[in-house]
């Protein structure tokens, strides 16, 4: 509720006008209805007692000489007034000697009966005969029964002296006067309603020409607010509000000029920015189409020439030419480490990662990474020191691997000649896997920059030795995708400290199934759908080298042209998402299960990383390897699917 003092004009002046009469009012009501409230009260029981006195006055003979026919047709006539509910009389040993009564009604009130007892005296008369002496019979002594028989000491005659003979009850109903009360606050209640009503009509029509027109002022000024500009404030009055109301109709006039003259101007930079941001537009998606188209035609031969690489690594060498496949090699690496960068980076934006959040030890986790990170740490001068732990914890074993994986290289790279330390703290419910160094350390204002895209505080000529400022942007993704708080401790020459927070949980028993032999994958017959010769060429050429039967076209005609016969179906289909011609892998796959009369295992080889082509894929649930394709992956889901 509004306090008064930040009431309109309006409800003031009707409060000055009907305050004080409400409450004359109120006060002259109250106290006369109290006082007839007393009077009504007194006067029901001044009438209780004098039926109990009158009860009294004529039971006395009746109590005297013991008719109780007398004491019962008295009681009745009493019992005939008005309210009376209950009339009795007792004798002197309290004994109930008439008691006459008629139902109560009761009140609404819930008020019992008033009642009234009067005692009922009388004069006893002493009699010098001790033989008529009127009353209970007094046993004698033997001197007196002797002083009595001789007459010379007969009792003399004593005063008479007033006793007690009993009581009488008097109840009286106190519903006619609950009756009465209840009129009268009724009748006070409706007269101080009616004076209320009276006053706030009088008031209300007071007000209402004090009000009025600083009311329309107001109304006009809240119009003028909310954009009408052609609200105008009436003329009334005279005086000061005369000259209000033509003062606010000049401000309206000049603001709707002003309002004019400012959407003229807006509306004229509106179209300039939808121009400039349907060019916006059309730029993004030209850009979009670039990049998509780059990303496949670069994957292409990328992917092609990792699969050659790869072969070409099985090979032997002589020193020299050895050299030169390993430099060879390392530059396709780092290309692929660079494509699967972005492709982590899209995929984790589309939405389309897959999680398996399950218990495991975060021990067996830790060593491997330090059998990964231990020997590349001597290469680079530093030490790399992981502490043991034996907690298990529920997060996904793969992710939380990648997460780890790109600290410790960010760690690594920004460390030279120093310590890294992975290092595991619990902390109640929760164990945080801190990963430290004493490097240069962050500063304050760049601690949340660095978990963007291509930000490298440390590498402004854009070094590859230095990494390429993508794997902080991909852990803070995958941090929030399996819901494990970051966070990140750092002080200008002091180093840097990471944390990942994982829940607790309780060890359970893990069926470990062996690895497939590396010869899983012998005389594996694989189908191969590609429309690029080159990505042919060194896939074929690849499975061949671990002894698989390839079977590979560029269409899906010629596929399954290839396979006449349905019953002698291949073990697994390897195709190429964009085909070139109106079908793409996942229709192709389709084809081939139709053909073939049941479902082959089959893998979706892309170079097309865009949103909806990962969704697509995902949702069709078919497992996915994008371009440039790892030899070692390919390899891993060639031994699954056997193994299956």
């Amino acid at each position: 509720m509004n306090h008064p003092r930040n009431w309109d004009i309006r409800p003031r002046a009707m409060l000055i006008a009907a305050l004080p009469a409400v409450t004359m009012a109120i006060v002259l009501i109250a106290y006369f209805t109290s006082t007839r409230l007393s009077d009504l009260e007194e006067a029901h029981s001044q009438r209780g007692k004098a039926l109990a006195r009158q009860l009294a006055a004529i039971s006395e003979y009746g109590l005297f000489s013991g008719n109780l026919d007398v004491l019962r047709r008295q009681t009745n006539a009493i019992l005939q007034e008005k309210d009376v509910t209950r009339v009795a009389v007792f004798g002197p040993a309290h004994e109930a000697l008439a008691d006459s009564s008629k139902p109560n009604p009761g009140s609404p009130f819930n008020a019992g009966p008033l009642s009234f007892r009067e005692s009922v005296t009388g004069t006893r008369i002493s009699l010098e005969d001790a033989f008529t002496e009127v009353g209970p019979p007094r046993i004698l002594s033997d001197s007196e029964w002797e002083t009595s028989l001789d007459g010379d000491h007969a009792p003399s005659p004593q005063p008479p002296r007033t006793e007690s003979l009993g009581e009488v009850l008097v109840e009286i109903s106190q519903e006619s006067l609950l009756n009465e009360e209840a009129k009268l606050l009724r009748n006070a209640f409706l007269m101080a309603v009616g004076v209320l009503v009276a006053s706030l009509i009088l008031a209300l029509r007071m007000s209402r020409g004090i009000a009025r027109p600083i009311l329309h002022i107001s109304a006009t000024v809240a119009s003028i607010s909310q954009g009408d500009m052609k609200a105008r404030a009436p003329l009334e009055g005279g005086g000061s509000l005369h000259a209000l109301a033509q003062g606010v109709n000049e401000m309206a006039d000049r603001l709707s000029a002003t309002q004019e003259d400012l959407e003229r101007k807006v509306e004229a930079a509106t179209r300039e920015l939808l121009a400039k941001k349907e060019e916006a537009e059309v730029a993004n998606r030209a850009k979009s189409r670039f990049l998509a188209a780059a990303s496949h035609d670069l994957r292409q031969p990328m992917h092609a020439l990792g699969l050659f690489v790869a072969e070409l690594v099985q090979k032997n060498h002589a020193s020299d030419t050895h050299r030169l496949v390993e430099q060879i090699a390392t530059s396709t690496e780092t290309m692929e480490n660079l494509l699967d960068s972005l492709l982590d980076i899209s995929r984790l934006d589309a939405g389309v990662l897959d999680r398996e959040i399950k218990p495991f030890p975060l021990q067996r986790l830790l060593e491997r990474i330090e059998v990964d990170y231990l020997r590349e740490a001597r290469l680079r001068g530093q030490r790399l020191r992981i502490r043991p732990t034996d907690h298990w914890v529920e997060s996904d074993p793969l992710l939380l691997e990648r997460i780890l994986h790109n600290l410790i290289s960010n760690a690594m790279r920004y460390s030279p000649g120093g310590t890294i330390l992975v290092a595991c703290r619990k902390r109640g419910a929760m164990l945080s896997v801190e990963v430290r160094d004493n490097g240069p350390g962050i500063a304050p204002e760049a601690q949340q920059t660095i978990f963007q895209e291509f930000v490298q505080l440390h590498n402004p000529e854009r070094n590859r030795a230095k990494g390429l400022g993508l794997g902080l942007a991909i852990v803070r993704r995958l941090t929030n995708l399996l819901g494990h708080p970051l966070s990140l401790r750092s002080r200008l020459g002091k180093g840097s400290v990471f944390a990942v927070d994982l829940p607790i949980t309780q060890a359970v028993l893990v069926d470990i199934q062996p690895p497939p032999p590396a010869h899983a994958i012998s005389r594996l017959h694989v189908a191969l759908i590609d429309d690029d010769e080159l990505a042919i060429a060194g896939t074929a050429s690849l499975l061949e080298s671990w002894d698989c039967q390839v079977t590979a076209a560029d269409t899906p005609e010629a596929i399954l042209a290839r396979f006449p016969d349905p019953a002698l179906a291949p073990d697994v289909l390897l195709c190429d998402y964009q085909l070139g011609g109106r079908m793409n892998g996942l229709d192709v796959i389709n084809t081939l299960h139709i053909h073939f009369g049941r479902r082959i295992p089959a893998v979706i080889l892309s170079g097309d990383t865009t949103p909806e082509t990962l969704a697509k894929i995902q949702q069709a649930g078919i497992p996915l390897l994008s371009k440039p394709v790892r030899p070692a992956k390919l390899r891993a889901l060639l031994q699954r699917t056997t193994q299956a």
